[in-house]
């Protein structure tokens, strides 16, 4: 039984992405406990879920284990071991010239991402219905629940590399990502590797380990050149060319040429995430946290160059266009504009409206389109689902061109809860002929003139022209979610105090640096010691922020800084609450602040002007969109500010505010030996301007 679903899920997950898997090896493989695929090629359709104009040049999965104690099942952990993968991108065709089959590639993929959101939808209406049932605690579902909750997952050596040399002309750039290993164990409480046999997925303790994971953009740089195909690479090929550089560089190791000029914009970095999830008999303490998770990273570097800047860009053009074509291609002529230019009239229109989101399509007309569509598709779906139809009917394929991806999975589940509505008819008709007995021919024959009888028969018509109360009552069940039902068994006051998740994000230092065309360091900001803490409550959430120290510099020296003393050891301490518990206010944030010395430098603000007026001149467009997201933006906020302010006036909101803060010490602006406070010129000597320390203590109840 075990073997079939392990079977199952390596073919159908494997299989959409490697070639030359075998399905008799595969069934030997995994009846011997010890599955090894080695060597694999990836499929150029690999990347095809991320939507992006992106496709698979070569790639190459070194090795895949899967180790099954078929023996021990139960008693020790199934291992899934994944080393050497190494994936080779390049840009995909644009919109303007996709192929017939591309759009068929591009149905598939959505078609995809339907079933699989149909199936999670499903399955989790499922589990909803079966979590009261007793055959979660039966011995096959505790064996289940055992093997999962102690599932050991270790993935090593992943160099995925993106090579384009048409996005930005005249300058070949390359991408890429590289991680040397992401483990995940199940750990006790004291951190140590276990295994957990007393409910591992009701009671769940896992360890995420990552190591150096970096991210790189080589500007101007050529695609690598080979001396052969690709598909004819040698595995050890693969490993000389795309191994070098994930694993941490020793002062004896030498880069080969395939990793020599290499610029990170993302330096390597080393974390770790640990969850801790109770189980349902241990949820007795209110200062203990349902589920918590904390988040641990020692150094994040951030360097981006102006060159680096640019190219992103461009590929940022790339992107847009391809989504924008790929939302209007089903709407393109299949025929040259010499042969239809009518045909590219309407279809210039439509899409320019689409673009637009207007309504151009709800006319009456349309309407009754749409809603004789609405009624053929779940009539045809629903058939597919009681096995009297084929799933690629021409019929449906031609209505899921043209529609979004939520309206199809909305119709499916509606062709689910009709389904589920005939069956739950049919089998109440069933018990009440099997309830009749020797007088089932009479009731039948009254039951004919009988009004319920009637409504029943309505009931099954109105299925064929609109949706019924069964089917709402199914589709609501379908997409309902009570994530207080396990809240019930607790009193009132209790579940208001009880901490049902709690985040951890602790960063050890970090920095971010901004380097021009001349390798200048234009800006860079730095920061130590950040921590994050969210506490969700029933009704509920605390937020606190903390922040050792910040600072901000240029080539002229410290623009900005945090100032530590016995009062204020950090540069910031925060804490934002929603609904305070045991307090009559609606929020309240409180605030700590250090003092902050801030030098003005006329150089340092030419030079980052210089630094946009160069990248907006590299692509006007993206400046513009830019400029008007932001402006939508700042506009939106504006009026949710307002908005908001306006509930509070007529709400009467109470709220709480204690912000105490220290004003910055300013030495001035300087510019060419001169420094200059409020337009005044003063000799060369900079001269403090030190503002006197505020307190400020507020409490506001409006």
């Amino acid at each position: 039984m075990f073997e079939a679903h392990v079977l199952h899920l390596l073919r159908r997950y494997l299989g959409e992405y490697v070639h030359g898997l075998s399905t008799e090896a595969l069934r030997i493989s995994v009846w011997k406990g010890d599955v090894v695929l080695k060597d694999l090629k990836l499929k150029a359709e690999a990347l095809n879920s991320l939507k992006l104009p992106v496709a698979v040049k070569s790639g190459f999965v070194g090795t895949i284990t899967l180790k099954v104690p078929w023996k021990s099942l139960g008693k020790e952990p199934v291992i899934v071991l994944i080393d050497r993968v190494f994936v080779l991108a390049y840009p995909a065709p644009d919109g303007r010239t996709v192929k017939e089959e591309d759009r068929e590639k591009f149905l598939e993929t959505k078609l995809q991402q339907i079933e699989e959101a149909e199936s999670a939808t499903l399955e989790a209406r499922a589990k909803s219905k079966l979590g009261s049932s007793p055959a979660g605690n039966s011995w096959l579902g505790s064996l289940i629940a055992t093997i999962i909750g102690n599932l050991k997952i270790s993935i090593s050596n992943v160099h995925v590399r993106y090579e384009d040399s048409t996005s930005n002309p005249g300058h070949p750039f390359a991408s890429g990502i590289t991680l040397a290993k992401l483990a995940a164990v199940t750990m006790d409480e004291e951190g140590n590797e276990t295994f957990d046999t007393s409910g591992a997925l009701d009671k769940l303790r896992k360890s995420l380990q990552l190591q150096r994971l970096a991210l790189y953009h080589d500007s101007n740089s050529s695609p690598w050149e080979m001396e052969k195909q690709w598909d004819d690479i040698s595995p050890a090929e693969w490993v000389e060319m795309f191994e070098d550089g994930i694993k941490e560089q020793t002062a004896h190791n030498i880069k080969s040429k395939w990793a020599s000029n290499r610029r990170y914009f993302l330096s390597p970095i080393n974390g770790s995430l640990k969850y801790h999830r109770l189980g349902n008999q241990e949820r007795n303490n209110q200062e203990i946290p349902f589920e918590r998770a904390s988040v641990n990273l020692n150094d994040v570097n951030v360097t981006i160059t102006e060159e680096q800047y640019h190219d992103w860009i461009k590929l940022v053009e790339v992107v847009s266009r391809y989504k924008t074509y790929m939302e209007i291609s089903h709407l393109r002529p299949m025929v040259p504009v010499s042969e239809a230019p009518r045909l590219w009239w309407r279809f210039a229109s439509q899409a320019s409206l689409q673009q637009k989101r207007l309504c151009y399509r709800f006319s009456w007309d349309s309407i009754h389109h749409f809603c004789r569509l609405r009624r053929r598709y779940i009539q045809l779906y629903a058939n597919f689902l009681q096995q009297s139809s084929n799933a690629n009917n021409p019929e449906m394929r031609e209505i899921e061109k043209d529609l979004d991806s939520k309206v199809i999975l909305l119709w499916r589940l509606l062709a689910h809860a009709k389904v589920e509505s005939v069956k739950s008819k049919e089998a109440a008709e069933q018990r009440k002929m099997k309830k009749g007995g020797w007088f089932s021919f009479k009731w039948r024959t009254e039951s004919e003139d009988d009004p319920e009888a009637d409504n029943v028969a309505e009931g099954s018509k109105s299925m064929e022209e609109g949706l019924t109360k069964e089917e709402w009552k199914a589709i609501n069940k379908l997409l309902s979610h009570q994530p207080d039902e396990e809240m019930n068994l607790y009193s009132g006051k209790d579940m208001q105090n009880m901490t049902h998740f709690l985040v951890t994000v602790s960063i050890g230092q970090g920095a971010a640096r901004i380097v021009d065309i001349n390798q200048t360091e234009v800006l860079c900001g730095s920061f130590e010691q950040l921590d994050v803490t969210t506490k969700f409550r029933y009704r509920s959430t605390q937020c606190d922020v903390s922040l050792r120290f910040y600072g901000l510099s240029a080539p002229e020296g410290s623009l900005a800084q945090s100032v530590s003393s016995e009062r204020k050891t950090n540069a910031l301490m925060a804490s934002f609450v929603k609904s305070p518990i045991g307090e009559n206010i609606d929020w309240r944030l409180s605030a700590t602040i250090s003092p902050c010395h801030a030098t003005i430098w006329t150089e340092s603000y030419d030079r980052v002007l210089e630094f946009v007026k160069r990248s907006n001149a590299i692509s006007p467009t993206v400046a513009l969109e830019t400029a008007a997201v932001l402006q939508m933006k700042l506009e939106e906020v504006t009026r949710r500010a307002q908005e908001q302010l306006q509930i509070v006036l007529e709400e009467q909101s109470r709220f709480a505010l204690d912000i105490d803060l220290d004003a910055p010490k300013i030495l001035g602006l300087k510019s060419k030996g001169k420094t200059y406070i409020l337009g005044f010129a003063f000799p060369e000597e900079i001269l403090p301007l030190s503002l006197r320390a505020v307190d400020l203590t507020t409490k506001v109840a409006v």
